[in-house]
């Protein structure tokens, strides 16, 4: 990882704002995972996974491609669990 984002402190405050998401899983797959969500949230969106890889995660992981869809075809992460850590932490802002 670019030793850039593990310095910053946005990084680290998102990185343990996130951390319901991938509790429980280990170490390699959990950062894939932030790694992903901070994909998604830099370009605002997915348009693809080539298309987050393409612009954002070559240039701050050094993993390949097929590490991304392995990761997202594998279902490590249910996505009823990323639902309901989503409303949990959305029911925690309000």
């Amino acid at each position: 990882m670019n030793q850039l984002y593990q310095k910053g402190m946005t990084i680290k405050s998102l990185r343990v704002y996130f951390e319901p998401y991938f509790a429980g899983t280990p170490r390699p797959t959990a950062n894939k995972t932030f790694f992903f969500l901070l994909a998604i949230i830099s370009m605002q969106g997915i348009q693809s996974v080539r298309f987050l890889y393409t612009w954002f995660l070559k240039r701050i992981d050094t993993s390949g491609l097929n590490s991304y869809y392995y990761l997202l075809s594998q279902g490590k992460i249910s996505r009823s669990l990323l639902n309901q850590i989503t409303v949990r932490i959305a029911l925690s802002c309000i």
